[in-house]
């Protein structure tokens, strides 16, 4: 004969037994203690460790920064290696802070001739403007041209 008793337990925090327990074990909430700080320590440095990487783990993408116009001057160092996640925003906040530009704004990105759009990441661009070339992925710059 096979009994099957079936009961509503709760395996919530109880803190009246975890206090008797604590009584009975000498030492025990010390041990739980510094055993607490301990993992809450390492946590910490694992996690400045990972604030620290700078992207350097992501998916690197390599560009070549040209000038396209007469009025802007070129890149000291136009090849650049940069995380994949990076934005066409970030490209041009880069150019105009190398170029003493008073507002990132006043630059248009293109590759093949084409405007990039702000927000497109570059491994968007990679892989939907640079499909079958090798790399690196050539983008060219130039003033912003207003449009009627």
């Amino acid at each position: 004969m096979l009994l099957i008793i079936i009961t509503n337990w709760s395996l919530g925090h109880d803190r009246t037994m975890q206090d008797i327990v604590y009584k009975l074990v000498p030492g025990l909430q010390e041990g739980e203690t510094k055993a607490d700080e301990n993992l809450n320590k390492e946590t910490s440095e694992e996690k400045q460790e990972e604030d620290n990487d700078y992207h350097r783990s992501d998916e690197q993408v390599s560009i070549c920064l040209e000038c396209n116009s007469s009025k802007l001057r070129g890149l000291k160092r136009k090849w650049i290696r940069c995380s994949a996640q990076a934005t066409v925003l970030h490209l041009k906040k880069f150019i105009a802070k190398k170029l003493n530009l008073s507002s990132f704004n006043e630059l248009d990105i293109l590759c093949n001739e084409e405007i990039l759009g702000k927000d497109h990441t570059l491994k968007f661009v990679v892989v939907t403007r640079w499909r079958f070339k090798k790399a690196p992925l050539l983008l060219h710059y130039r003033p912003k041209m207003d449009l009627l």
